[in-house]
């Protein structure tokens, strides 16, 4: 395999790195409270529908009105400060979202690797 062959994308890894981070910011205000019981869990899990609306939304307006997506952006920063959990669900779903069809894209691509006869000149 050349160089040029394999291409990184930075778009993916920059959404994934930039979920983690939201993920590590809820991590941290869960720390600084100084519990993390049950209930906590239980909130990230259900914040988890909300969290992945709204990332269809900025996802939607970002596709229709780049200059507006500044709202649902501001939106999510002041969630993501008031609430920790909110945070956790939004780093899940950032990650999710990008993580599991490369995955699946890169199972699929070893497959057919796999699968296809080799040839030799």
């Amino acid at each position: 395999m050349t160089p040029t062959a394999r291409k990184i994308e930075w778009g993916p890894l920059l959404v994934t790195a930039i979920g983690a981070g939201v993920l590590l910011l809820g991590a941290r205000g869960f720390f600084l409270r100084g519990h993390f019981a049950f209930a906590d869990a239980l909130h990230c899990a259900l914040l988890l529908i909300p969290a992945a609306a709204l990332l269809l939304l900025a996802s939607y307006v970002f596709q229709h009105a780049r200059l507006v997506v500044v709202l649902p952006v501001l939106m999510a920063a002041v969630l993501i400060r008031a609430y920790p959990a909110f945070a956790v669900a939004l780093g899940l779903a950032l990650v999710g979202a990008i993580v599991g069809p490369a995955l699946s894209e890169w199972r699929d691509a070893a497959r057919r690797q796999k699968s296809a006869p080799e040839i030799n000149p």
